[in-house]
């Protein structure tokens, strides 16, 4: 049987699908294990919460601080992945995401929540995060999110701990999904890919095979003006301000959540003529960009293996 559940977390919507012949008592225990994993996730990660481990962590910057095994995990899965993008991802991007606008939850109800203000914070790279055996620290005048990493770091984990009784998985996080196995049908999993310009048309499905990773990342969801400027979310870490693009939406399917959701922003950031050889070069297993032409229409460049046929690839 296939069964779901979803609710608020993470700043979106986050809808959980299994698939099991298992017990209706045994689904109910895994959900609740999921969901305690994530909230407590959420607690102890976000930047929007003031006494979070991530907050805390940023506001005793300069100090050699004591982190949990799983604050440690996620800040090495950082560093990887910054070292693998040669710093296009940079979790060190927090002051400048601030100082462009994007410094309160964008969830309704939360906006006016009190935050930590890192605006005026320096931008910095990748090589002063030191990450020890049970300890961590930053540079005294600098601060860390990560949200760049974070929702994809968090499906992949979970996904590892689903139980064998449970055939196929689909678990969504905004952006990014965690999908496995196959559906309630026995076939694997499809993720229509919604135009960027009206979210009730589809220009292309994926077949996720096997355990993978779709995210989908661009500049039309967290956004607004600031000082009569628009800014998107999107900040390339080389000019530290909302990346200046011609890409509206990059999904990008990888063997890995985590993986997928960081290419998917560096996509965005490098452009529509770079970001299809950057992704080939770190082995994406589809990619579909949509972009403003140089008409002013939205045109899309596709590859992979894994799409449904019946559209012209790139």
């Amino acid at each position: 049987m296939q069964y779901y559940q979803e609710n608020i977390a993470l700043g979106s919507r986050t809808g959980l699908t299994l698939v099991s012949s298992g017990s209706a008592s045994d689904i109910n225990s895994v959900y609740h294990e999921l969901w305690k994993d994530i909230f407590r996730f959420e607690r102890r990660f976000s930047r929007f919460i003031p006494d979070s481990e991530l907050s805390m962590f940023n506001k005793n910057a300069g100090t050699r601080q004591f982190i949990s095994p799983e604050f440690k995990k996620l800040l090495e899965t950082s560093v990887a992945l910054a070292k693998l993008t040669n710093n296009l991802y940079n979790p060190f991007i927090l002051p400048a995401l601030q100082a462009a606008g994007y410094k309160h939850s964008r969830v309704p109800g939360f906006e006016k929540d009190e935050v930590d203000d890192h605006s005026q914070k320096a931008v910095t790279t990748i090589d002063k995060l030191k990450v020890g055996e049970d300890w961590a620290v930053i540079p005294y005048g600098t601060a860390i999110d990560l949200g760049g990493c974070g929702k994809g770091y968090l499906a992949d984990m979970l996904a590892r701990k689903l139980p064998d009784f449970v055939t196929g998985y689909w678990l969504s996080f905004g952006g990014d999904i965690a999908a496995g196995g196959l559906d309630n049908n026995s076939l694997p999993w499809h993720v229509t890919v919604e135009s960027a310009i009206d979210e009730k048309q589809s220009i292309s499905t994926i077949v996720a095979e096997a355990k993978c990773g779709i995210a989908t990342s661009g500049t039309i969801v967290h956004g607004g003006k600031q000082a009569g400027n628009k800014w998107h979310h999107i900040i390339d870490p080389r000019t530290k301000q909302p990346a200046k693009t011609d890409v509206l939406l990059a999904t990008v399917h990888h063997t890995s959540t985590v993986v997928a959701d960081v290419l998917a922003s560096c996509a965005v950031i490098l452009g529509s003529s770079e970001a299809m050889h950057f992704l080939k070069k770190y082995k994406a297993k589809t990619a579909i960009i949509q972009y403003i032409g140089k008409n002013g229409k939205i045109e899309n460049i596709q590859y992979g293996d894994t799409l449904i046929p019946g559209v012209v690839y790139a």
